[in-house]
């Protein structure tokens, strides 16, 4: 019998953690759960290549993001996982279109 554990993202804003979600989603249980920040929770087998494979995946998101990086929750452990280069510049426009649209 295969065991399932799961990994818990910080997402920060709804958008970008519903991205995750789906993406995740094409190979595996994943849900958002809470209000901000976010927590997407994606299921892992007992096989360390499954983790390996979400973490590759997750760190991929990160880069296409432009987060930098992103923390998670595995077995009780607090983890940073950083990929690629903040976009500081796009970071900002979001703000103030989602503070215009107020």
């Amino acid at each position: 019998m295969m065991m399932l554990d799961q990994v818990c993202i910080e997402v920060a804003d709804f958008e970008p953690a519903a991205r995750l979600t789906r993406r995740l989603g094409q190979v595996r249980t994943a849900a958002v759960l809470g209000d901000e920040p976010y927590i997407v929770v994606a299921a892992v087998s007992e096989d360390r290549s499954d983790l390996a494979s979400l973490l590759r995946e997750v760190e991929s998101w990160v880069e296409d993001e432009s987060l930098y990086a992103i923390r998670y929750l595995l077995d009780d452990r607090i983890y940073v996982l950083e990929a690629g280069e903040v976009d500081w510049d796009s970071r900002e426009a979001l703000r103030r279109e989602s503070s215009l649209s107020v």
